[in-house]
C-alpha cells in the first residue's frame, strides 16, 4: 500500500509542478507583452533660430515648367560612323531580312488560311 501512496503522491506532486511552470511561463508571456518595445525618447525642443539670422535664407520652390537633366550627347565624330555603319547595315539586313524572309510568308499565309484570299471582305455585294 506504501508503493501505491507513493506513486500517487508522486504522480500529483508532479503535476502540481507542472501547473506551476505553466502558470510561471504564462505570468512571463503576459508581463512581456504588457512591457513590449523600448521606453520611447524623451520629449526635447529644439531652440528656434531668430527671425534676423542671416544665415536663414527662404528660396522660392522653381516652378512647374522646369526640366532639369542632360543635354542630348554630341554626335559621333565622322571616323567612327564610318567605321559604326557597317555594323549598322549588318543589323538591319538580318533583322529585316530575316523577318521578311521567314516570318512574314508564315503570317501571310495564317491570314489566308483564316480569312481565304479575298481577306474576309465580300465583292459581290453592293455597298450602302
Amino acid at each position: 500500500m506504501a508503493v501505491f501512496e507513493r506513486r500517487l503522491l508522486g504522480s500529483a506532486l508532479r503535476g502540481a509542478r507542472r501547473r506551476a511552470v505553466a502558470a510561471g511561463l504564462v505570468a512571463v508571456l503576459l508581463s512581456g507583452a504588457a512591457h513590449a518595445g523600448p521606453p520611447p525618447p524623451p520629449a526635447y525642443d529644439v531652440p528656434r533660430p531668430p527671425a534676423n539670422d542671416p544665415l536663414l535664407v527662404s528660396m522660392p520652390a522653381p516652378g512647374p515648367g522646369v526640366v532639369v537633366g542632360q543635354r542630348d550627347p554630341r554626335p559621333l565624330p565622322v571616323a567612327l560612323r564610318v567605321l559604326y555603319a557597317p555594323f549598322y547595315v549588318t543589323g538591319l539586313v538580318l533583322r529585316y531580312g530575316v523577318y521578311y524572309l521567314l516570318v512574314a510568308p508564315f503570317e501571310v499565309l495564317g491570314r489566308t488560311l483564316t480569312y481565304g484570299p479575298e481577306g474576309g471582305v465580300d465583292h459581290d455585294h453592293e455597298g450602302p
